[in-house]
């Protein structure tokens, strides 16, 4: 069943769920690149040696990457914090958030929030929706 406001609304719920999916799916991989050790600024090593000009700033360009990685696992984990049910969160947190190795899989999460295998995922997809509300990583398009 399709509540009247899903129906009427402008933006592409399907295609929504699947970007917030993508973006939380890439969750650990750019919490791996963020927690490396700090770029640190070196001198050029001269050697008197002629060479071909260098174009662009290779320190200024890793100090950039790893600010955008810390940028992304901090947009990611607050807009989790942001959704209001604390329902949607838990199944947000316990899905994408945890570490792989402590993950639970759907049906434990479904029994600590008292749900059945429709119900939470109906939730799923609605905790899917409220986090791409929050996160701007998140696409929203509009139906065609």
């Amino acid at each position: 069943m399709v509540r009247a406001t899903e129906f009427f609304s402008p933006i592409d719920h399907d295609k929504t769920i699947e970007n917030a999916k993508e973006v939380l799916g890439n969750y650990w991989h750019h919490k791996r690149l963020a927690q490396r050790t700090k770029i640190a600024l070196k001198s050029p090593a001269m050697d008197g040696m002629p060479k071909s000009p260098s174009y662009g700033n290779k320190a200024e360009d890793k100090l950039l990457s790893h600010a955008n990685e810390l940028q992304y696992v901090a947009c990611c984990e607050k807009a989790i914090k942001s959704v209001e049910l604390e329902k949607y969160r838990i199944i947000l947190t316990e899905t994408y958030i945890v570490s792989l190795n402590q993950r639970k899989p759907w049906w434990l999460i479904a029994e600590k929030l008292h749900l059945s295998k429709s119900a939470y995922y109906r939730d799923f997809k609605k905790a899917l929706l409220a986090f791409a509300d929050w996160c701007e990583l998140v696409e929203q398009p509009h139906k065609t």
